[in-house]
């Protein structure tokens, strides 16, 4: 679910500012389209780390790339949180999510895979 906001015109942007329900905000077509990837991908509520590295184990190279944006978020809102408690979630919420991303293998055809 997004919620419109109307913006000052510039060239460039869009028309309508877009906001999901998490804060993250669309501001051109670019960051419309990252919106869309954030919204589509169903990050769980990860428990423990070999949660966070199996389920990121099985992303696929798409998927990958928005878990960084999510991650970098998540990062970023912790440096600029004045609440402890917050800080601490989102810290911990960004080290899970960094987790994930790490575990992230990349399967490339070019590599020739021996029988044995």
């Amino acid at each position: 679910m997004f919620d419109l906001i109307l913006p000052p015109g510039k060239e460039g942007e869009l028309d309508t500012w877009l906001i999901d329900r998490a804060g993250n905000v669309a501001v051109s077509n670019l960051r419309l389209s990252l919106l869309d990837r954030i919204t589509s991908l169903h990050v769980p509520a990860f428990v423990s780390t070999e949660h966070a590295v199996a389920w990121g184990s099985h992303l696929s190279e798409r998927q990958h790339d928005t878990l960084i944006d999510i991650q970098r978020t998540a990062a970023d809102a912790a440096h600029l949180e004045w609440d402890s408690q917050r800080i601490v979630n989102l810290a911990t919420k960004s080290q899970l999510l960094r987790e994930a991303a790490e575990a992230f293998v990349v399967v490339s055809a070019d590599i020739p895979c021996s029988a044995g």
